[in-house]
């Protein structure tokens, strides 16, 4: 990473984009298996399976994933887990850009959840706010491109642990 001078000066050094494998797959599985062949991105009806990097990442671009498994269904070697199985530990945050916290009512985000993991909550003051299940949020990251402040990313929490 080579950040800008303004970068360095002001504190507000960007962090490269966290990489997302597909779901029902774990990083030491993918290096090990892995013929980096392409069929998983083929079979991807959302087109979000990226192999530009040797490995298959996730690009959602605006989309989201379904987990419909036509990815661990076209894949010959065994590079993904069992598809009943929940498909990865990544959930959604909410960043503090939120408009709510500026005091300006929105709820784009909760529109575009199919889980309801993301609600609207009156409770709070004067707008109210954004709450997150996180049990309930797939990862599918069909909220993102809805939120006109960008403030929502996913985090996933394997990251974390390798990170610690």
């Amino acid at each position: 990473m080579n950040p800008s001078r303004r970068q360095l000066l002001t504190g507000r050094i960007a962090k490269p984009a966290p990489e997302f494998r597909p779901p029902w797959t774990v990083e030491a599985r993918l290096a090990a298996l892995c013929t980096r062949c392409g069929d998983c991105a083929r079979a991807c009806g959302e087109g979000i399976i990226d192999m530009s990097g040797g490995l298959p990442r996730i690009r959602f671009g605006g989309r989201e994933c379904t987990f419909c498994g036509d990815c661990a269904s076209a894949c010959t070697v065994g590079v993904f887990a069992d598809v009943t199985e929940r498909p990865w530990p990544v959930t959604v945050e909410l960043g503090a850009d939120c408009l709510l916290h500026a005091g300006i009512a929105c709820r784009v985000c909760t529109d575009a959840c199919d889980t309801a993991a993301l609600r609207f909550d009156l409770r709070v003051r004067p707008v109210g706010a954004i709450t997150i299940n996180a049990e309930a949020c797939t990862g599918c990251a069909a909220c993102l491109p809805s939120c006109p402040t960008a403030s929502l990313t996913l985090h996933d929490a394997r990251m974390t642990e390798t990170a610690a």
